[in-house]
């Protein structure tokens, strides 16, 4: 089969999302025997059984799961650049279109993102999904998300990106600290262990450790927190120190038995950027909060 049909691709979507031919068939309104003869050439195509009887069902294998992770996000673009494009009305739109972002970008951007999108597209729905070490912008690659709020500081050729922000850094630490009685210099930031957080992700924390790194210092860290949330809690209960975004620290302190201090290290900007993938360039919702969220920043 020199020249597959490309109609296959749908074909075979069916099938592992039905695990079933004749379910498969009826989602593609086709015949059972139609989609028994698409699945015989998909696997002459694949050399490959694609899908095994177990029992009243059938499962796919270990290649069609792997196939299936590569054709999803093609077969997603071929339909969208194949539908009839229809005129997008933020007032009316319905679309719910998935993020990825960090504790911290969530904190800084989803509320003024919330209140624009609540009073321009009242139906429109944003899935904010956390994210976490081992994944990235990946989750465009894949489709898993159409969108990624923070900083990589080395996107595919085939992922755009546009700049929103930068920010500083600071030290929360409790009131009556005792540093707050003495020089705040490098030699006092180090002699009190610290509080790392995941929500952070490994980059917030590793230019933190590298600044010090360059010179010869290191960090000792007494507790990692999956939360902003309990942050200040245990910094208003112990002499361990915070180092965070502005923002959130500014936020942290407010209510709390917390003070700010400059962070006595160099340290670069924190940057935050939009990540997404080319397939999404000229989807017209996908573009219009786009637009909305820099227009914010």
């Amino acid at each position: 089969m020199k020249h597959p049909d490309l109609n296959l691709l749908s074909h075979f979507d069916a099938l592992l999302a039905c695990r079933s031919v004749s379910r498969a068939a009826e989602q593609m309104q086709l015949s059972q025997p139609a989609m028994s003869a698409a699945l015989s050439r998909l696997r002459r195509l694949f050399n490959d059984p694609l899908l095994v009887r177990d029992g009243a069902l059938w499962k796919p294998t270990a290649r069609a799961l792997e196939l299936h992770r590569t054709f999803a996000p093609i077969l997603q673009q071929w339909q969208l650049a194949t539908a009839p494009r229809e005129a997008f009305h933020p007032a009316t739109s319905k679309r719910v279109i998935s993020i990825y972002a960090t504790d911290y970008v969530q904190f800084t951007v989803m509320p003024r993102v919330a209140a624009r999108v609540c009073r321009d597209a009242p139906n429109m729905q944003l899935r904010v999904f956390p994210a976490r070490l081992q994944h990235g912008l990946s989750m465009l690659e894949t489709n898993h998300v159409e969108l990624i709020a923070g900083y990589y500081p080395e996107p595919a050729p085939n992922l755009r990106t546009r700049f929103l922000f930068d920010e500083s850094t600071v030290c929360l630490v409790r009131a009556g600290h005792p540093s707050l009685e003495r020089s705040w210099n490098i030699d006092a930031y180090l002699h009190y262990g610290h509080i790392d957080l995941a929500a952070h992700t490994r980059y917030f924390s590793e230019r933190i450790d590298r600044a010090l790194e360059g010179l010869g210092r290191s960090r000792r860290l007494a507790i990692t927190l999956s939360s902003y949330l309990a942050c200040p809690h245990v910094v208003a209960s112990s002499d361990l120190i915070a180092t965070l975004p502005s923002s959130v620290a500014t936020a942290l302190a407010r209510n709390t038995r917390t003070v700010m201090r400059e962070v006595p290290l160099a340290l670069p900007m924190l940057s935050v950027s939009l990540y997404w993938h080319e397939r999404y360039q000229h989807d017209p919702a996908h573009a219009w909060l786009r637009q909305l969220i820099a227009e914010l920043f």
